[in-house]
């Protein structure tokens, strides 16, 4: 099985069942890099510590629910799916992202499948320039969705898409969850 992940062309992961990080093929190493990531951040540096470490703070509690909802080997005829955003300053795109438990507890893989993938409609998202007068808050800080990497206005009056802070966030950013988003992950209120 590790050679059919080695050569996926999705980037994969392999969690022990504690969340540690255990393993990461070369298409998720290419994709960080692809991404902005050092090569540093883009190696398998990040083995043994804990995926939800990387996660941003907003959406920990989501993604453990996630995996503690992945079916057991053999319960279910479909590993458990998530299709999420993760988009480039350029490209929208979307993911889908699919847990399947190992046998006896063992852990999980997760692969990340690309189902999306088009230049972004300005029309639903215009683009607008980088402003900290404009989106920096009170303390400083700029609030980016820890989704859709939306940025929220200082005023509070809704959040904007900011491409340029999608390729380099500024110095002081910072994490939240835009209320579309918040829908999206968290129906529920948890």
């Amino acid at each position: 099985m590790l050679e059919q992940l080695e050569s996926h062309p999705a980037s994969v992961f392999g969690l022990f069942p504690d969340g540690v990080l255990a393993y990461v093929n070369p298409a998720w190493v290419e994709f960080a890099l692809e991404n902005g990531a050092t090569t540093l951040e883009a190696t398998p540096s990040w083995i043994g510590h804990r995926y939800l470490d990387v996660i941003a703070t907003p959406l920990r509690a989501f993604y453990e629910k996630l995996f503690e909802r992945a079916p057991e080997v053999g319960s279910a005829l479909q590993p458990l799916s998530h299709v999420y955003e993760c988009s480039s300053a350029d490209t929208y795109r979307q993911f889908a992202m699919k847990v399947y438990a190992l046998a006896n507890s063992g852990g999980f893989v997760v692969i990340n499948t690309l189902v999306t993938s088009r230049p972004h409609d300005t029309t639903q998202r215009e683009p607008k320039l980088p402003d900290r007068a404009r989106y920096a808050l009170a303390d400083g800080l700029i609030l980016q969705c820890a989704h859709c990497r939306l940025v929220r206005r200082a005023d509070n009056s809704g959040w904007d898409w900011v491409p340029a802070w999608i390729e380099q966030m500024p110095p002081g950013t910072s994490h939240g969850v835009c209320e579309v988003c918040l829908e999206y992950y968290y129906p529920d209120g948890d």
